[in-house]
């Protein structure tokens, strides 16, 4: 009876262990992706940026398919009530989102120009290479980042949510988020503070809005237009086939150095402005659709226009738990 208090609740499997298993899944599917990887990237030959797609294209795939079943398994419910659901405001929160990053990494790259840190020149390569690059690097960032969203906003964070609170699984999986890229070339602990940062952003945005269009867009748009627009360093990574070219030089705690801007202290304050923002906008809120597909609610009925603020009242309050200070 006490073992079935421990994992059980209403018949159910609790929450915390609905993450741990969902963690520990995540953790087999990558080592999964990697072992074959391993496998067949020497057989075929394969460049690191190769790998880089397939590793983005297989790990998506595969995590799709995982947690597909988690849904279905434990929760009763499909896919989209993870966050990607084509409902509501889906598409104003996507272009919200790659405004915002598009916004928040021109910002910082401006930041660096004026204060004479960087300088942007064209890239000297062909039309055709650039458009090439630019379909190729589309589909990495955009692959990579839906990998990291379903990873560290989607299931296995909503039951976290569900197990400790916002704050707390904000915390806990943002952190992971950056002991993550740990790995990556370059690193710094300024480095790997930034990315735990950048996560309490891309968290309040899904906490906002119970989909993951908003943080898909911040994140995809923050990646692409910093590599392949900028020609800067991700997250250590550089990339050849650019729009623009880069020439960074000064303190690498003000500029990241070869980690790339989000090394820097630069970096720290435009995530900050980024965090204030999606966090207190009335222009980010939970729909009713999204509300009901999330917290099982009864649906709201059509043409009702105004019962939006309410919901995105419930909404503020809970980030403001998350905010020491605010009322």
């Amino acid at each position: 009876m006490n073992g079935h208090r421990v994992f059980l609740c209403g018949g159910h499997v609790r929450p915390v262990w609905r993450f741990f298993i969902s963690a520990v899944m995540v953790l087999c599917a990558n080592l999964a992706v990697g072992i074959v990887l391993g496998l067949t990237s020497g057989v075929f030959g394969w460049e690191p940026q190769s790998i880089l797609f397939w590793e983005s294209s297989l790990n998506l795939l595969a995590l799709l398919a995982l947690f597909k079943l988690l849904t279905t398994v434990f929760e009763n419910k499909p896919l989209a009530s993870m966050g990607f659901a084509f409902r509501g405001r889906w598409k104003t929160e996507l272009a919200i989102g790659l405004s915002l990053g598009a916004a928040i990494i021109l910002a910082l790259a401006v930041l660096e120009w004026v204060l004479g840190f960087a300088r942007f020149s064209p890239n000297p390569i062909s039309v055709p290479q650039l458009l090439a690059g630019g379909v190729y690097y589309c589909a990495i960032f955009a692959m990579a980042a839906a990998g990291e969203e379903i990873t560290f906003r989607g299931y296995p964070f909503q039951r976290l949510v569900e197990s400790v609170g916002p704050p707390w699984a904000v915390t806990i999986l943002s952190v992971a988020f950056g002991l993550v890229h740990w790995g990556n070339p370059s690193h710094t602990w300024l480095s790997t503070l930034n990315t735990m940062l950048i996560g309490i952003p891309l968290a309040v945005a899904y906490l906002r809005t119970r989909a993951l269009w908003l943080p898909l867009g911040i994140h995809f748009a923050w990646n692409f237009i910093l590599g392949y627009g900028l020609g800067l360093p991700v997250s250590g990574l550089q990339f050849s086939h650019t729009l623009m070219r880069a020439d960074v030089r000064g303190l690498v705690q003000i500029t990241g150095g070869s980690y790339g801007p989000e090394g820097g202290w630069l970096a720290t304050i435009v995530i900050v402005a980024l965090t204030l923002y999606v966090s207190f906008t009335p222009g980010i809120y939970l729909t009713p659709e999204m509300r009901a597909l999330a917290f099982d609610a009864p649906y709201p009925a059509p043409g009702n226009p105004h019962q939006a603020p309410e919901l995105f009242k419930d909404s503020t309050d809970k980030i403001k738990m998350m905010l020491p200070g605010v009322k």
